[in-house]
């Protein structure tokens, strides 16, 4: 039995902050599950992605559509 991991997502999270430890520790064998409130699994929430391109400031992207694989109720 792998151990298991609560991560805690929501709309327009940071995209590098959530797809990267969500691979990674699925990639080490940990059984991750991402919930959302208010989302059911098989919900998704888009990412964003902020980055700066010459400005003074940073920008802000759509990133990935994250699958949400669990819910509260579960």
């Amino acid at each position: 039995m792998s151990k298991k991991i609560l991560m805690l997502v929501g709309d327009y999270a940071e995209d590098y902050e959530t797809m990267v430890p969500f691979q990674f520790l699925t990639g080490l064998g940990y059984t991750v599950h991402a919930v959302c409130p208010n989302k059911k699994n098989g919900d998704h929430i888009a990412t964003a992605i902020h980055d700066f391109e010459g400005e003074q400031t940073y920008s802000e992207k759509r990133g990935h559509n994250f699958a949400i694989n669990y819910d509260f109720d579960a």
